[in-house]
């Protein structure tokens, strides 16, 4: 019995042995490299949802500015002094910013918006990366940020503007505003226009890019 027990002990230890030195070998043996993706392939996924956090090679979405409108520095300049301009609201108390606040993620923090009378229905959304938002709105009735802007420029639950020539003559009357509107549309006074505006926030908000 005690030579049984010692042959059990002498094969277990070859097996020790042996495990070892396969263990070894494995570690030091080189990974086989994976097979190369041709471009086509990058970030192409087996289901449709996969590229949009694997497919970092495909192509940026298109931006909304259109060709009517190209973004620059001095549309961008005048739109974001008057994203902050309580004058563009009825009674002078409520800017763009009011609801859509930098600190807040460009919305308000709230579950659903303010208006003049209180809570309305929905929240107010993002303009982050606003650029690539090809519908507006809740419903998204709206198509182009300049078209956009008009709604909470004279809806009377938002900045409820019932007077838009009046609008244009206040900022007529600042010569700032002129000089701005100027500079991004040419024209002098006559650039202070309602449509220009528009187009002014919306370069602006084209610029908001996380």
């Amino acid at each position: 019995m005690p030579r049984v027990l010692k042959i059990i002990g002498v094969i277990a230890l070859i097996n020790v042995i042996v495990l070892v030195l396969l263990l070894v070998v494995a570690a030091i043996m080189p990974e086989p490299a994976d097979p190369p993706i041709d471009m086509a392939n990058h970030g192409a996924g087996s289901s449709s949802v996969e590229p949009s956090y694997s497919g970092l090679q495909r192509a940026w979405p298109a931006s909304n500015e259109p060709a009517d409108n190209p973004t620059t520095p001095e549309k961008a300049a005048l739109g974001k002094l008057l994203f902050f301009d309580p004058l563009l609201s009825e009674n002078n108390n409520m800017a763009c910013a009011t609801c859509h606040h930098p600190d807040l993620g460009f919305g308000d923090g709230q579950p659903v918006a303010s208006g003049p009378s209180g809570p309305l229905t929905r929240n107010t959304p993002t303009l982050w990366n606003a650029a690539y938002v090809q519908k507006l709105f809740w419903d998204g009735r709206m198509d182009s940020l300049e078209s956009q802007v008009n709604f909470p420029l004279t809806h009377p639950n938002e900045m409820g503007v019932s007077d838009i020539a009046a609008l244009e003559a206040e900022l007529r009357a600042n010569p700032e505003y002129v000089a701005l509107f100027d500079a991004a549309f040419g024209g002098g006074e006559q650039a202070v226009t309602a449509d220009n505006m528009a187009r002014a926030l919306a370069a602006f908000q084209r610029t908001l890019l996380s």
